[in-house]
C-alpha cells in the first residue's frame, strides 16, 4: 500500500465512523469531554473570568483553572469533614462590590453559609468570611426573593427554612436573615411563580410557600398541594413544560432512579397536578439545570449522575456514569433524551454549571465530583471548535498542536466534516441508497453525443432528473464530469439544450471533448420539483439533500461501462460552484473538483452577513444561528477547500463578481495551500482571477479544460 493510499484509507476509516455518529445523531447538540482535573473531588463548580484576561476561567473549591490551558492556580485550603471537602455549591457574586467577583457557598457537613473573597489584581489567596451556621444544607441558589432587583440568597436547608439579603451599610457587606415557615425545610428547593400572580413562590417537597405582596414583611402562605420525593434533587425547577401559560415542576430523586415532571392544570376552577416520569433508566440525578443547550430558542433538561452521593449505600450509585439532556415534544408530548456524556466517568456534582466556557456561541457544561473536575464541550456551533483559519492545527488535551503530517491532517479533515454536518445535517447512512432504478424517458443525438433525458432514484420516494451526455465513438471508458447548476432542463430552446446562458453550457461542450457528463437538476429548481417540508422533512438544508443526490449521480456514472471509475471530476457555476466542492469533501470518488464563483470566506460574502443562505434550499441554519456572526459558523471555506486535498481543485473568481469579495478568494486559497502542500499537492490547487462579472468567460472555461485534461485523461 502506497502512503498516499494508506493515508487515504485512514482519513476515510474516520469519515465513515464520524459520518455514522452524525447520521444516528438525533439532534446537532454534542459533546466533547475535556477532563481539566480528573483528581479532584470538589463537589461544586463554577465559572467566570477571574483574571479579566477575557477568557472563562473555572473556579473549583481549593484552586481556579486558568483559560484556555486550565492552569491551576490555589485559591486557599479547604477543610475536609468525614472524608468530603466542603463546599456544596458556588454562586457567583460581587459581594463586597469592590469589582472582583466572590463566590458564595452553602455547606451540608460544616452547616455554614460563607463567602470566599476575592483577592483582586494581585490574585493571591482567597479569604473566607463566614455569614452564619444555620444547619445542614444541601445547596444555596442566588434569587431575587424579595423582588428588589438585587439578588438574595436562598438555601436549602435541610431542618431550617430562611432566606439571607446581603446589604452594605457604610460601604461594608452584611447579610440579614429573613425566616420562612419550616414546612418548605427538606431535600430539595425551587423558585419560580407558580400560581401565576407575578411574584415568584418558594418550593419544597411537600408544596410551595406562596409569596406575599411584601415578601420581606409578609406572610408566606403554605399551599400543600402536592407531595413529591423527599430525596428530590436540586433545584426543584419551576418551567412551563407544555406552553400551555401555567407553571410545572420538573424534579429528579438525588439518591435514587428517575426524573419527573408535575403538570399543572385546572379542576373546576382549582388548580390540581398530574404526574408524569421523564425517565426512570438512571439513578443519583441530585443536580438539575435548564438552559437552551441546542440553540432553538426553547430551554432543555440537563441531568447528570453524582458519583457516590452515599458511598455505595444508595441504588445505582456503581452503575456508569451518564449525563443526557432532555427536549420536551408537545405535539407527541413526550421527552426525548439525548446524550451529553456515557461511560466516560464524568458526573454532575452538586453544582454544575450551563455557560459558554469557549465564547463560540452555544452553552457547554462544566461538572465537578467525586469523580473530576470536566468541561463538556458543546460542539453545536463551530463543532470543530477551530479556528477556520489556521488549517495546520490539531486539537489534543493538551491543547492546540502544529500540524506535521498527513495522518494529523486526517483527523483534522474528520473535524472538518462533522462541522459541515452540524450546519447541512448529517450525511444519509447506507440504507438511503436504494437502486438506481435508471429510466431514460427519450433520447436525442446532439452531434458528437447523445443526450438522454432520464430519472434516477436517489432514494426512496424521490427520482432526480437529469440530461446523461454520452460521447459517439468512444474507444474505451473515457472519464466522467459531474455538472452542477442549472445546466439540465433550463432554456429549452438553446441547441445544446443546457441551459440559457453561454456560461451555463460546460456540460456540452466536456461531453465534446469526450467527457460522459451527467447534469442534474438542484432540489426545488428546473424540472424537479422538491418540497422540503412534506418530502424532505429528514433534511436540515437543501445543500444537504443536493449533496446526497450528487454522490447517488457519482454511483451512476461508476457503474455506467461507457465511464472510468477512477477518473470522474465535478465542475459547477454559482450555486454549482458550492456544491461542487461541498460534495467532493463527502465524496473523495471526485478526483478533479472546478468551482466557478461559487465561494469566498464567510466573513467576505456580501459585506460579512451571509444573507442568501436563508430558504431550506440552501443551509437555513448558516443564516439563522449564524448570519450576523461569521465566526460562530461551524465551518468555512477555508477548510472546506482545504478538506479536498490532495486531489485536484481549479477555481475561477472573477474580480467584478458583486456576490463576494475577491479577497476572500484569495485568502482560501493562501490558507489551503499549506494543507496542499503537506500531503506534496501543491500543484493540484489552482486560481484564476478574470476581469469579468459573475461569469465563467470561454476563455476561463477553455483553459480550465485543458488542466482537466491533463488530470483525467490518460
Amino acid at each position: 500500500m502506497s502512503a498516499h493510499h494508506g493515508i487515504r484509507w485512514a482519513v476515510s476509516c474516520l469519515l465513515a465512523l464520524a459520518t455514522l455518529s452524525a447520521s444516528r445523531a438525533e439532534s446537532p447538540a454534542t459533546f466533547r469531554v475535556h477532563p481539566i482535573n480528573r483528581e479532584s473531588t470538589y463537589s461544586a463548580v463554577a465559572a467566570f473570568d477571574v483574571n479579566k484576561d477575557g477568557l472563562t476561567d473555572v473556579f473549583c473549591g481549593g484552586w481556579w483553572y486558568e483559560a484556555p490551558d486550565w492552569k491551576r492556580h490555589f485559591v486557599r485550603d479547604v477543610k475536609q469533614i468525614r472524608g468530603r471537602f466542603d463546599g456544596y455549591s458556588h454562586s457567583l457574586l460581587d459581594v463586597n462590590r469592590d469589582g472582583w467577583t466572590d463566590v458564595v457557598n452553602c455547606n451540608y457537613r460544616s452547616r455554614e453559609i460563607y463567602w470566599i473573597e476575592h483577592p483582586g489584581a494581585e490574585l493571591g489567596e482567597w479569604t473566607k468570611h463566614v455569614v452564619e451556621t444555620p444547619g445542614p444544607m444541601e445547596t444555596g441558589r442566588l434569587v431575587d426573593v424579595d423582588g428588589d432587583g438585587r439578588v438574595d440568597l436562598l438555601p436549602n436547608g435541610v431542618k431550617f427554612a430562611a432566606w439571607w439579603e446581603l446589604t452594605h451599610d457604610d460601604g461594608k457587606a452584611t447579610w440579614q436573615r429573613h425566616e420562612l415557615p419550616a414546612d418548605v425545610a427538606g431535600h430539595g428547593v425551587g423558585f419560580g411563580d407558580v400560581d401565576g400572580d407575578g411574584r415568584d413562590d418558594i418550593i419544597g417537597p411537600t408544596g410551595f410557600l406562596q409569596a406575599p405582596e411584601d415578601r420581606r414583611r409578609g406572610r408566606w402562605t403554605w399551599r400543600p398541594e402536592f407531595q413529591i420525593h423527599r430525596d428530590c434533587g436540586l433545584p426543584i425547577l419551576v418551567h412551563d413544560v407544555d406552553g400551555d401559560g401555567d407553571s410545572d415542576l420538573i424534579w429528579s430523586r438525588g439518591h435514587h432512579f428517575g426524573i419527573y415532571w408535575l403538570e399543572q392544570h385546572q379542576v373546576d376552577g382549582e388548580r390540581n397536578w398530574r404526574w408524569h416520569t421523564i425517565d426512570s433508566t438512571f439513578s443519583q440525578y441530585h443536580s438539575l439545570l435548564l438552559a437552551d443547550i441546542d440553540n432553538d430558542g426553547a430551554d432543555e433538561l440537563m441531568a447528570g449522575k453524582r458519583y457516590m452521593g452515599h458511598d455505595g449505600k444508595d441504588l445505582g450509585e456503581y452503575d456508569p456514569l451518564a449525563s443526557f439532556y432532555y427536549d420536551f415534544d408537545g405535539a407527541a408530548r413526550v421527552w426525548r433524551r439525548h446524550p451529553i456524556s456515557y461511560r466516560r466517568g464524568v458526573g454532575f456534582g452538586l453544582d454544575p454549571k450551563a455557560i459558554d466556557l469557549d465564547q463560540d456561541g452555544d452553552l457547554d457544561i462544566v461538572a465537578s465530583g467525586r469523580s473530576g473536575l470536566y468541561w463538556l464541550e458543546n460542539r453545536l456551533l463551530n463543532g470543530s471548535g477551530y479556528d477556520h483559519r489556521k488549517l495546520l492545527q490539531i486539537k489534543t488535551e493538551a491543547g492546540m498542536k502544529e500540524i506535521s503530517t498527513a495522518a494529523q491532517w486526517g483527523l483534522r479533515r474528520a473535524a472538518i466534516v462533522r462541522g459541515m454536518e452540524e450546519a447541512m445535517g448529517p450525511l444519509p447512512s447506507p440504507e438511503r441508497r436504494v437502486p438506481l432504478d435508471v429510466e431514460v424517458e427519450r433520447s436525442e443525438d446532439a452531434g458528437k453525443y447523445t443526450r438522454r433525458h432520464i430519472t434516477f432514484a436517489a432514494e426512496s420516494g424521490d427520482r432526480v432528473p437529469a440530461l446523461l451526455l454520452v460521447p459517439h465513438a468512444l474507444s474505451g471508458r473515457a472519464p466522467a464530469m459531474l455538472c452542477l447548476h442549472q445546466t439540465t432542463r433550463i432554456g429549452k430552446g438553446e441547441p445544446s439544450g443546457l441551459g440559457g446562458l453561454p456560461n451555463l453550457h460546460y456540460a456540452h461542450e466536456l461531453a465534446e471533448r469526450g467527457y460522459v457528463c451527467l447534469a442534474p437538476d438542484y432540489p426545488s429548481f428546473g424540472d424537479y420539483e422538491y418540497n422540503f417540508e412534506t418530502t424532505g422533512g429528514h433534511y436540515t438544508s437543501g445543500s444537504m439533500k443536493a449533496i446526497w443526490n450528487n454522490l447517488r449521480a457519482v454511483d451512476l456514472l461508476e457503474a455506467m461501462p461507457e465511464t472510468h471509475p477512477d477518473r470522474i471530476g465535478v465542475i459547477g457555476h454559482s450555486l454549482g460552484g458550492h456544491n461542487s466542492l461541498f460534495t467532493a469533501v463527502f465524496d473523495q470518488r471526485l478526483q478533479v473538483v472546478v468551482t466557478s464563483c461559487g465561494f469566498t470566506a464567510f466573513h467576505h460574502y456580501y459585506g460579512g452577513k451571509l444573507k442568501g443562505w436563508t430558504s431550506d434550499r440552501y443551509m437555513p441554519l448558516i443564516n439563522s444561528r449564524y448570519g450576523n456572526n461569521p465566526d460562530l459558523a461551524p465551518f468555512d471555506f477555508y477548510e472546506v477547500v482545504a478538506a479536498i486535498a490532495p486531489r485536484t481543485v481549479l477555481i475561477n473568481a472573477p474580480v467584478r463578481d458583486g456576490n463576494f469579495e475577491l479577497a476572500g478568494v484569495k485568502k482560501v486559497v493562501a490558507e489551503a495551500g499549506g494543507v496542499f502542500r503537506l500531503l506534496d499537492a501543491g500543484d493540484n490547487l489552482h486560481a484564476v482571477y478574470p476581469d469579468a462579472g459573475h461569469d465563467f468567460p470561454p476563455d476561463v472555461r477553455e483553459s480550465l479544460y485543458k488542466l482537466i485534461d491533463q488530470r483525467l485523461k490518460p
